[in-house]
Order: C-alpha cells, then sequence, then structure tokens
C-alpha cells in the first residue's frame, strides 16, 4: 500500500523558508524529529548469500554442457542460498558484495540486445522449501561478470541486495538499510560494476599512464575526457552505490570492462607495473581508492591550469578522495594539512546523487558517517518531515560540533542546511600529522543529548593556567631522558616557577605503565598516546604550552595542582595569562556491542558561562556551566578517579532565531 507522506527534500531551501513553513524555530522542529531516534544497537546477525550450484545440487537438466565440459549456451545456471555470519565469524566474511546499479546502463542495454534471442540463464532457489526456484531479477550480464571475478578470487559466496534482501518484506528491508555499511564493510571481496567499455588501445594506454602517474602535458585533455566518461557511468550517479563505495574502506575494486582486442595489450601492461592490475579476462580491475587518488590529484593539478574547470569540479564531486581533496594548503610545516570535518563533505555527496526514497538518504547519511543513533524513515515519511531538518537532527544527536561562540556565526539562516553546516561545523581540527580524516571522525560529543538550550553532555573541565615557553628541545646523543621524561623532570623540580609534582608524577607513571615506548605503528594507538605525540612535537619546536587543572563537579571550583598540558598553535597564543581560560575534553572508546563503532574524543578551548543558584543552605551552588567554543586544543591529560561534569553547548543562535 503506498504512502500518502514522504519525507520532503528541501535541501535547496534556505533554513528560514522551511522554519516559516514550519511554523517553529528549527530547534524545535528538531526536538520534535529527535522522538523518531533509534539506536543501532542489533548486529548484523545472518547474513544471506547465493552460491552456484554444483552440478548435483542441481535438478536434472538445469544445465546442460557440451562436450569440452562448458555450460551450453541457453542453458541455465541455479544459485542457491546460504547464511553466513560475518560479525562473529571471520570466516562469514569470505563473500563479494555486488556494488551495481539496478537499472541497466546504455552499454549494458546494448549487449542484452546483441543477446535478446539467449533465454535467461540464472535462476535463484526460492525462500519457500519445495517451491521451484525462480529467475532472478538481477541482468544475467550482471552475473556473468560477477562470477568470472568469483572464479578468479576463488570465492563462491556472493551478496547481491536485489536477490539476498527479501524485497516483499518491508521490515526486512528497513532492517538491512540500517545496516548496509556492515555488509559492505566486513566483506573480504566488495566489487563494483562500472560499464564505461575501454575500446581501443589508446583509451588504455591514458588510463594505465594515470593510475602510474606518469601522464604526459601533452595527453592531460584526453585524460581529463577519460576520466568524464568513466565517471559520468550511471554507478557514479547513485546514493545507494556511494555509500558502498565508502564503507568497503578501500578494499572495493572497479571492474572496468574492455574491449576483447586488448587483452594482450592489457595482460603486457600488468607485467611492466609496479602495483599491477588483477589480471580478469574483459576487465580492467582497479581498486577504488587507487582510482580516485590518481583522479583527485590530476583534477586538482590540472584545474589549475585548464579552462575545462567544470569539467574537473565534475569530475571531483563524483569520485573524490577524501583526504586528497580536504587537505588545508595554508597549515603550518609539521602539522596535518586536514582540519575540517568531513561530515559536511560527505552529506553534500549523498545529496548530489539520485535516489528513489529521500528517507534512505537519511540511513545512508548514518552509515556512512558512522552515526549509532539513527532515524525511523517509515514514521518519517508518515509526518511528511523536513529531509534538512533530518539531517541537522541527526548531526547533532550523533555528536558532531557546531561552533557556538557568538563571533564564530558564520552560517545564517538564509543558508540551505548543507551551506549552514559547511559555514558552521567546527574547522580548527588538529589531528597527529598521520592520522587525518581518521581522526577527525571521532571528534565528536560522547552521549550527547539535545535540549531547547543546546546540547547536554559529559567530559572534564580544566582551568587553564600557567604558560610554558621555552625553547625547543634539542636531540642530544648523551641525554638518556626521551623529551616527555625531560619535560615531567622539569616540572618536578620547578623550571617554570614552581614544582608542578603531581602532573610530573602522572605523566611519568603514565610513560612507563603504558605502551608508548614501545611507539608500534602497528597497534592503534589510543588518545593519551595522540596527545603524547603533540607534546613531544612542541616541545621539539618550542610551542608554547599551558598546564591546567581539574574543575570539581561538585563545587565548580578548580583543584589546585595541575594535572594536564596544552599545546598552542603558534607564539601568539596566550600572550595575556591575566583572563580566564578553559577547556573541555571527553572521550570514549567504541562500543563492543556496535560493529565498527567509532572511539569519540573532544578537546576544545572554551569560555564558559557559570550560573549560580541558592541552595537550600543558601549558599551559592554551580548549575551546568554554558560552554563556548574558541577553537581545537590538543592536550595530554590525567583525570583518573574524578568524575565527569555535565555541561551545556548551546545552539549557534541562528537556529534559536
Amino acid at each position: 500500500m503506498s504512502r500518502d507522506y514522504k519525507v520532503v527534500k528541501d535541501t535547496s531551501l534556505p533554513l528560514s523558508q522551511i522554519r516559516d513553513r514550519n511554523k517553529s524555530s528549527i530547534v524545535s522542529s528538531v526536538l520534535d524529529i529527535e522522538r523518531h531516534s533509534i539506536n543501532r544497537n542489533n548486529p548484523l546477525k545472518s547474513l544471506e548469500c547465493l552460491y552456484l550450484a554444483e552440478d548435483d545440487e542441481e535438478p536434472t537438466e538445469k544445465r546442460r554442457r557440451v562436450p569440452n565440459g562448458s555450460v551450453a549456451t541457453g542453458s541455465s545456471e541455479l544459485l542457491k542460498r546460504r547464511y553466513l555470519d560475518p560479525v562473529r565469524d571471520v570466516c562469514g566474511r569470505d563473500y563479494i558484495a555486488v556494488s551495481y546499479t539496478w537499472n541497466p546502463s546504455k552499454e549494458e542495454e546494448e549487449e542484452e540486445e546483441a543477446k535478446k534471442e539467449t533465454p535467461r540463464r540464472f535462476f535463484v532457489e526460492s525462500r519457500r522449501a519445495g517451491k521451484p526456484a525462480l529467475p532472478s531479477e538481477v541482468r544475467d550480464v550482471v552475473w556473468r561478470r560477477v562470477l568470472k571475478y568469483a572464479s578468479h578470487v576463488g570465492c563462491e559466496n556472493i551478496w547481491i541486495d536485489r536477490e539476498c534482501i527479501d524485497q516483499d518484506d518491508e521490515a526486512e528491508k528497513e532492517e538491512m538499510i540500517q545496516k548496509m555499511h556492515l555488509v559492505y564493510n566486513l566483506c573480504e571481496h566488495p566489487i563494483a560494476l562500472l560499464t564505461r567499455t575501454i575500446n581501443n588501445a589508446e583509451e588504455l594506454d591514458l588510463l594505465i599512464d594515470l593510475m602510474c602517474d606518469e601522464v604526459r602535458t601533452e595527453d592531460e585533455p584526453a585524460v581529463l575526457n577519460l576520466l568524464n566518461d568513466i565517471t559520468s557511468n550511471l554507478w557514479w550517479t547513485r546514493a545507494w552505490t556511494f555509500q558502498e563505495d565508502y564503507k568497503a574502506s578501500g578494499d572495493m575494486a572497479l571492474l572496468i570492462p574492455h574491449h576483447w582486442s586488448l587483452e594482450q595489450r592489457k595482460r603486457e601492461a600488468i607485467d611492466h607495473m609496479e602495483q599491477p592490475l588483477v589480471e580478469i579476462e574483459g576487465e580492467i580491475c582497479i581498486f577504488s581508492r587507487d582510482f580516485k587518488k590518481q583522479a583527485t590529484e590530476f583534477c586538482l593539478s590540472y584545474r589549475k591550469r585548464s579552462e575545462n574547470k567544470d569539467i574537473c569540479d565534475k569530475i571531483l564531486r563524483a569520485a573524490a578522495q577524501y583526504n586528497v581533496l580536504l587537505k588545508d594548503e595554508r597549515v603550518e610545516p609539521g602539522q596535518c594539512p586536514i582540519s575540517r570535518s568531513m561530515s559536511p563533505t560527505i552529506l553534500s555527496d549523498i545529496l548530489s546523487r539520485d535516489i528513489s526514497e529521500e528517507s534512505d538518504r537519511l540511513a545512508i547519511i548514518a552509515n556512512c558517517c558512522s552515526y549509532a543513533t539513527r532515524l525511523n524513515t517509515h514514521s518519517l515519511d508518515n509526518e511528511g518531515a523536513s529531509l534538512s531538518l533530518s539531517i541537522l537532527a541527526l548531526y547533532v544527536l550523533n555528536g558532531d560540533i557546531l561552533e557556538n561562540h557568538p563571533k564564530q556565526n558564520r552560517g545564517t539562516l538564509k543558508d540551505n542546511i548543507l551551506e549552514f553546516l559547511s559555514k558552521q561545523s567546527l574547522d580548527s581540527f588538529r589531528p597527529p600529522t598521520d592520522k587525518g580524516l581518521t581522526f577527525i571522525k571521532s571528534c565528536r560529543f560522547s552521549e550527547p543529548q539535545i535540549t531547547a538550550e543546546g546540547t547536554l553532555t559529559k567530559g572534564h573541565l580544566w582551568k587553564l593556567g600557567k604558560v610554558v615557553r621555552r625553547a625547543p628541545m634539542k636531540r642530544d646523543k648523551y641525554n638518556t631522558l626521551t623529551p616527555l621524561e625531560q619535560f615531567a623532570t622539569e616540572l618536578q623540580y620547578g623550571k617554570y616557577g614552581g614544582r608542578h609534582t603531581q602532573l610530573a608524577i602522572k605523566m611519568l607513571q603514565w610513560l612507563y605503565d603504558s605502551d608508548y615506548y614501545n611507539n608500534s605503528r602497528a597497534r592503534p594507538w589510543g588518545w593519551r598516546d595522540c596527545m603524547a605525540e603533540e607534546v613531544k612535537i612542541a616541545l621539539r619546536e618550542g610551542k608554547p604550552m599551558r598546564l591546567g587543572s581539574l574543575v570539581q563537579p561538585k563545587y565548580g571550583s578548580e583543584d589546585s595542582s595541575y594535572s594536564a598540558v596544552f599545546v598552542g598553535d603558534s607564539d601568539e597564543d596566550w600572550k595575556d595569562e591575566t583572563g580566564e581560560s578553559y577547556a573541555f575534553t571527553s572521550t570514549m572508546p567504541p562500543n563492543p556491542k556496535i560493529p565498527k563503532d567509532i572511539p569519540k574524543h573532544v578537546s576544545l578551548e572554551v569560555e564558559v558561562e557559570w550560573q549560580k543558584q541558592e541552595g537550600f543552605d543558601r549558599r551559592p551552588s554551580p548549575t551546568i556551566p554554558k560552554l563556548y567554543i574558541k577553537r581545537w586544543l590538543n592536550g595530554l591529560c590525567f583525570f583518573e578517579d574524578c568524575p565527569r561534569l555535565t555541561v551545556l553547548f548551546p545552539w549557534p543562535s541562528a537556529l534559536l532565531e
């Protein structure tokens, strides 16, 4: 039965127009949408896959073979069902997840037209016991390519959405929509079927030159045209396939068909490549991450000197590699070149692509951004909810950070949702140089709760005190102390105008008890490891640092001793030590009950607005402090045995208008 209402795609409208249409403030509407939030706490328990039946598993005369053993033209093949457990069983991840478009491309239609007299070759086992197999809803050309790849990699299990999700079961479809990211993220063999054929030797050579970073100047226009053709393929235009590529985390293999006459030339090229293409007959197989990296670097470079900037931008919208695209060329040497959240860019890419159901974009956004809190798309459809405000609700419900300082009101209600989030999202992240987007993706409030006043969250508040300015720490072959050990010793013995024994002891104790000394990049580093590395770099470069003391939750006053050190960005930081300044930090490890959950961490320099109220004894007692973000501020903190403090980050003022 069709639904009377749908989520309204209003992402091109200014927020003021959406507010006026709803007859309530943006914040009020977001709080209303929050009623439809759900938590992602039900893991993927089993995954239905298909495999090609052996001869003795098939009904009699299902497949007819010619004398050499191959399947005869016009005969049928049977795909049977089995269930895997990719979350709890590593062996259950040995499957091929197919990313393709349900609608055929022009090239596929032409190929199918040429084979129109050939009867359907692929049947799929019924889910109902005893019922006959049915013709597959997936195009024959798709199955032929997938099974050829499966034979090459030696994997018999295949997951393909149109057959492995019961399309007649609305509950199953909704459940799988919210878990689709896991299907591709856990898969050992994700593949994407592109359909733009490489037709001649010139195109093959241009593609190989691009992948080898050997494009000659005179070939640049032709490479641009080839990239434009490839990325104009239907696969690049769909929101679902964007998600599938993104969540495959760099393991997605792009299969690009080529003309049969190029087989030998392709094989000769493979033999001379440092990173050879996967050798599959009739296909050029390239990892998506490699293709997008080369395409992004080429387009960013070429657009600086080309009149075809619009084509470069079109390619970048389709196939950009984020860690290349989001680099900020203005950063100081030694700093990570990425300081912006990629969430607005992900939103833009999802919204610019085609989809049948607008509400499905919300599930795709949540999947791509690793959001634990989701929105019930069916109930939002039934209410005809605003897509723009639903996106904003997802953003804040999952702890993504909006600038809220009165001096940082860059976004206004004249902006649409993408413009507002791009302007108002925090853009002063300072990730460790080798962490980049992985670090920034985790920069979120932990356990956020939204209210009419703003976002409530918990963490530790620090009063910033003594500023440490010292000359860069030089490497001395006769000094056996590490930079952090030397700094702790200096703190303990009063080099900076007082003995800061507590901080020194905590720092040394952590250094000796942790694995930090191993300096092993093979293991995932924790938050404190990353921050210790930032302090070490600051000591080497002579950056200013500032000591911090904990603000006690019970009394709203700071501890008298220091137990944190924060790192400034430049010599201009903290010239005036007399004004009050604070930092807020919070950390939370991944939830082990949520597959592929991410850690969350925040470290911000803030202004604090204290509100006092009288207790029963008429003495002032603290209420929840309001925090206004000044910037991101890295720091090494020690807060063991100190309870977290509840704080409020007020809404950006524009959203209250």
